[in-house]
């Protein structure tokens, strides 16, 4: 025989489920589209803050569905630490936030791949070493390079604005 308490759990579990698909498919309850952004952070930051930013939003799932079962139960503990587990994700989120602001532009990246270049074929030329010279002249040439890309995004910049 079915008890109230095996009715009830079954209950919340499909609630929650609901919920949680619901948050995924229609980004209820959230300010920003974290499945819209996330693709872009993945090709242009390191796995680590990556990993960082999915961990905000795992507990920010986690916080929205504790506070709902909070919600269901009536228990204003569970309440209160899903609000918790919610702010404490936005905290990580704005942390990441100003990780990504601090990562060095890819104009900055250019012209240290085109100093480290020239520092190693000089190094190449002063001991002779013909594979450092060509290594360092490979290093300045995608110093070059990344100059070149970054002056084609400055065009393209400058045609939309």
């Amino acid at each position: 025989m079915i008890s109230s308490r095996q009715i009830r759990n079954g209950f919340v579990i499909a609630v929650l489920t609901i919920m949680f698909v619901a948050t995924v498919v229609f980004n209820f309850g959230t300010t920003s589209a974290w499945a819209a952004t996330l693709p872009s952070q993945l090709s242009s930051q390191p796995q680590l803050a990556t990993m960082n930013r999915a961990e905000a939003i795992a507990k920010n799932l986690e916080g929205k569905a504790q506070e709902a079962i909070g919600n269901v139960t009536g228990d204003p503990k569970d309440q209160m630490v899903g609000k918790a587990k919610q702010a404490e994700s936005q905290v990580r989120n704005a942390a990441e936030d100003v990780k990504d602001q601090l990562q060095p532009s890819g104009r900055s990246k250019a012209v240290a791949k085109n100093i480290e270049g020239k520092a190693q074929e000089a190094m190449g030329n002063a001991t002779g070493n013909a594979k450092d010279q060509m290594m360092g002249k490979a290093k300045q040439a995608e110093g070059r390079n990344g100059n070149a890309i970054e002056d084609m995004k400055d065009r393209i910049q400058n045609i939309f604005n």
